[in-house]
């Protein structure tokens, strides 16, 4: 029987590799823009629309992370595509490592997306409804930690900490780091995971090709994530002055944040062209090597830190400057663009960074070609 990736490839529902979706590799491309805007953008533009980056960036990485966890169950078995996800998780870790040398003023995220890319390989395969209860039994439990604390969670670890030998204040530390203080938590991350898989699978079905009727279930998750984000914010603005804080793990910010997300993945899924084309490559392309791009960034902004005085910093030193917004976006769409165009050597191809971690990946993919 032939695999759903041979069926997408004939459907030409792909990017440049065969196995690529081009409305996924946009949405990328956009979570891509977004955190540029959310990490150096000097205000928040007309009416605050640039401000929606601090809530949207974080959720749709993760959200992204249970897209692909579903495709790759999908394209490859629940076996191999876990094998695969502890591969990606460690190349996540690694990245981690070596953005940590930057030093760039920015809270990175890839640890936490490590964690959730095991987690959801191991829950790839459970019913879409199982996935819907979970992410609400996640998103629930992020809120009622994030307002709980660090401190009180810890306390109610203690004993259990105790009996199995572990230092308390390394619990405390990683439960701050990773759970409940923030800016990212693990639970609500998977929340939104959860939902992204909830998402593909209702838009996909069971393959890869996107049919019309697909289409249409994803306009709908977009214009219900917009109107869910715009009737939050424009509550909360009755009823405080101000729009939900980002970062808080409020239910107000929650909310807002998971609204964005269903909107940017639903209006993607139903207006991106199936086939590449030279518009839909100025975000895929780039979203197709997010790591790469994102390691670069980071990479960036912390020289920008060690330059000196110069457009590139604000009055007290900082990294919140148009210029530099403009120069990560060009160079977050132009380089991959032109790095596309001069390597033609698989598996390098896709990307510096993507291109390792292939080397490794790919050939378990093989394997399974033969078993769907």
């Amino acid at each position: 029987m032939p695999s759903t990736t041979d069926r997408a490839a004939r459907t030409g529902a792909t990017h440049t590799t065969r196995d690529r979706l081009v409305w996924v590799d946009v949405a990328r491309g956009l979570a891509l823009v977004s955190m540029m805007v959310a990490h150096v953008a000097p205000t928040g533009g007309p009416a605050g629309i640039l401000n929606l980056s601090e809530h949207l960036t974080a959720a749709l990485f993760a959200a992204l992370v249970g897209v692909s966890a579903c495709l790759e169950a999908t394209r490859f078995g629940l076996g191999r595509a876990l094998v695969r996800a502890l591969i990606r998780a460690a190349a996540l870790l690694g990245a981690a490592w070596l953005t940590s040398l930057f030093g760039a003023a920015v809270v990175d995220i890839l640890t936490h997306l490590a964690v959730v890319t095991v987690f959801m390989a191991l829950l790839a395969a459970l019913p879409l409804a199982v996935h819907l209860v979970l992410a609400l039994l996640a998103g629930g439990g992020g809120i009622l930690l994030a307002q709980t604390g660090s401190a009180r969670v810890v306390d109610a670890l203690a004993p259990a900490a105790s009996a199995l030998g572990l230092d308390p204040a390394g619990l405390h530390r990683w439960t701050s780091f990773l759970v409940v203080d923030g800016p990212y938590r693990l639970p609500l991350l998977l929340a939104w995971a959860l939902l992204g898989a909830v998402l593909v699978r209702t838009v996909h079905g069971t393959t890869t090709a996107l049919p019309r009727s697909g289409r249409l279930v994803g306009l709908g998750w977009g214009v219900g994530g917009v109107v869910l984000a715009g009737l939050v914010i424009l509550l909360s603005r009755v009823q405080t002055g101000a729009a939900p804080v980002p970062y808080t793990g409020t239910a107000a910010e929650i909310l807002v944040d998971t609204g964005l997300v269903l909107g940017v993945l639903g209006l993607c899924a139903a207006v991106v062209p199936s086939r590449p084309s030279p518009a839909t490559d100025l975000l895929a392309v780039p979203g197709s090597m997010t790591l790469s791009v994102y390691v670069a960034h980071q990479a960036y902004l912390g020289w920008v830190l060690t330059a000196g005085p110069g457009p590139w910093v604000d009055g007290r030193g900082a990294d919140d400057t148009w210029f530099n917004l403009a120069v990560l976006l060009a160079g977050g769409i132009l380089l991959p663009l032109l790095w596309r165009g001069l390597v033609r050597v698989r598996p390098f191809r896709v990307g510096p960074l993507e291109g390792v971690v292939r080397l490794v990946t790919d050939p378990i993919g093989r394997r399974s070609r033969g078993e769907h």
